[in-house]
């Protein structure tokens, strides 16, 4: 695959471990040889303020936050979350929305039903994928920091990346236990369906 420019926001909660994936997914993208360049919020990003990170890979860059509607990729590891950020997906709808079903309320806040962030999320794409990460990852790998992988191993099918090309990126990343915890999960997510 040749990408002129491709981008990717990434929101969650300060905590989840959205800049080692932001690493993660960075360094197996120059591995491979693609220009990237990533930036991330702060301030807000102490453990439970919500992130957001940005990811562009390919030929074509001029910035590290791209222009409101014009993501091809939004992930989200809070499912919350994602009503921040929507601004970023392109008009046309085909922007990629990947959430996790995880949910993270907040005291004396109502958090958002089921019904309004599906309507939300209906009228900014047509390519909405709810991923259970967070289920997995304690279930099946008992590590609630690997749900990110797991999104890893998902959004691989949209990606110019093999799952080998990800194994060595978590190799520069991990080591011992943690490495196996999380090959495990990036294959978990493969798997969903």
């Amino acid at each position: 695959m040749i990408f002129d420019s491709y981008t990717i926001v990434i929101t969650g909660l300060g905590g989840q471990g959205l800049v080692s994936l932001l690493k993660i997914l960075g360094n197996a993208l120059v591995t491979k040889g693609y220009k990237v360049i990533t930036s991330e919020t702060h301030g807000l990003s102490q453990r439970g303020g919500k992130v957001t990170c940005f990811l562009r890979f390919g030929d074509m860059l001029n910035a590290p936050i791209p222009m409101i509607g014009s993501a091809d990729m939004i992930i989200a590891t809070e499912k919350s979350c994602i009503l921040d950020v929507l601004q970023y997906a392109r008009p046309n709808k085909s922007t990629k929305l990947i959430i996790s079903s995880y949910e993270k309320s907040i005291i004396n806040e109502k958090y958002p039903s089921e019904n309004y962030i599906l309507k939300v999320l209906n009228e900014n794409s047509d390519n909405i994928y709810f991923i259970p990460a967070t289920n997995i990852a304690v279930k099946l790998v008992k590590n609630l920091k690997a749900a990110n992988i797991v999104i890893l191993g998902y959004i691989l099918r949209f990606l110019p990346l093999s799952e080998k090309d990800i194994e060595n990126s978590l190799k520069q990343q991990f080591l011992g236990k943690d490495l196996e915890i999380n090959l495990k999960a990036l294959k978990e997510g493969q798997n969903l369906q």
